[in-house]
């Protein structure tokens, strides 16, 4: 007599599908991983090359913007506020645009090496062209970068002199953007015929 065969356990649904899925969440598990690893790149990217002594590994900067910079009152002054380079170079408040800020430097470094711009006499001869730029930018976001730290409502009039004080009532009025008053007092001023920058001491005269 021949034996029955015992019946073959049949395998619950909900593990057939994770078995014929099993490749699709290996390959799952790996995108997640190398998208977190090269996130946590580009980030801690980001974090190293916004730091003052970064740029200024550039020797043309560090002989030329730096300098001047050094003098100005976003480096020293007697309330000890200090604006380092991406602070006023760096889109703030939106990681997207700082993102495409930092990829849009490419440009850079293509003329570092190949243009020629690793020569100081070659950069100073572009810088007034390079200074419009920054203006135009600055004056696109309205001043962004500057309103980081500065805010005309934050601002105590009684104490600017009285100069300064009538300079920012007007200019609230209109939200005007900072650049248009105070070009040049971080680096060299390059518009023609241009007034001295407005002072960025407010304090009434002693």
């Amino acid at each position: 007599m021949s034996e029955i065969a015992a019946p073959t356990p049949k395998t619950p649904k909900w593990r057939a599908w994770l078995a014929a899925k099993r490749n699709y969440f290996l390959f799952g598990l790996i995108g997640v991983a190398l998208g977190a690893g090269v996130f946590a790149t580009w980030i801690s990217a980001i974090e190293y090359t916004n730091h003052t002594e970064f740029c200024i590994t550039c020797h043309v900067m560090g002989d030329t913007v730096y300098p001047e910079y050094k003098k100005s009152s976003h480096y020293s002054n007697k309330f000890g506020v200090h604006a380092s380079c991406p602070d006023c170079h760096v889109p703030q408040y939106s990681w997207i645009l700082e993102a495409e800020a930092k990829v849009g430097t490419a440009k850079e470094l293509y003329a570092y090496f190949f243009e020629g711009m690793n020569k100081v006499e070659n950069f100073e001869k572009i810088r007034p062209e390079l200074a419009k730029d920054v203006w135009a930018k600055f004056a696109a976001s309205n001043a962004r970068e500057c309103r980081h730290c500065h805010d005309y409502s934050s601002m105590i009039s009684d104490e600017q002199k009285p100069s300064a004080r009538s300079k920012h009532a007007d200019a609230a009025k209109t939200d005007a953007n900072c650049v248009e008053c105070h070009k040049g007092i971080t680096h060299k001023n390059f518009e023609v015929k241009a007034a001295a920058p407005a002072p960025t001491d407010f304090n009434v005269d002693e």
